[in-house]
């Protein structure tokens, strides 16, 4: 069991305040898409016979945005660039390389009022590809349902009351009587 440490008193009242930095979500918002197929293009040439095997999402971003002010919500309108890892067989042997796909978006959002602390526009994207082929020397057709997260943060320093800090007991030995009884290596007959 975890004891308190570091304040003295017990668990019956708070004793100490702690500052924990952390990101604060201002607003977000959701894109998903249901049977959607994307065109990915790659900078490095595939084979034409070459057999798409799979794709995951490796990341994205929002790039080229601007930012509008309107009744208390913002404008934002805006590239989502994201990143794939494709992999495909050629010749018995797979490979694998990255590939983009970029979407324009539009929508609105709440942002922080006048601060120092400077505010960031965060993209997640998810996609369960259900199929794909290789369509072109550095083109990939993924198709599948695809989210996008959208989210507007800003680093904070959060005032929390606390116990103090944890302090663990030493672990117990576990011991199974079945083993210390048990021969570890083996014997041979001639010995």
């Amino acid at each position: 069991m975890v004891k308190k440490a570091g304040c003295g008193g017990s668990f019956d009242g708070l004793c100490c305040r702690m500052v924990i930095e952390t990101k604060r979500v201002f607003d977000g918002c959701r894109l998903s898409d249901e049977n959607v197929t994307l065109t990915l293009t790659t900078d490095s040439p595939l084979p034409q016979d070459s057999t798409f095997v799979s794709a995951r999402v490796i990341g994205s971003e929002l790039v080229n945005y601007a930012i509008n002010e309107n009744s208390g919500r913002c404008n934002v309108t805006g590239d989502i660039v994201t990143t794939f890892a494709v992999t495909y067989e050629y010749g018995g042997t797979l490979y694998s390389v990255g590939a983009t796909h970029t979407e324009s978006i539009q929508t609105r959002l709440r942002f922080p009022t006048a601060a120092l602390v400077p505010y960031a526009i965060e993209v997640q994207t998810a996609m369960v590809i259900g199929s794909g082929a290789v369509i072109g020397t550095n083109a990939v057709s993924v198709s599948g349902c695809l989210l996008r997260i959208i989210k507007v943060t800003a680093p904070v320093d959060i005032l929390v009351p606390t116990y103090g800090y944890s302090v663990y007991p030493p672990c117990e030995s576990c011991r199974c009587p079945g083993v210390s009884n048990t021969q570890i290596f083996p014997t041979f007959d001639d010995e």
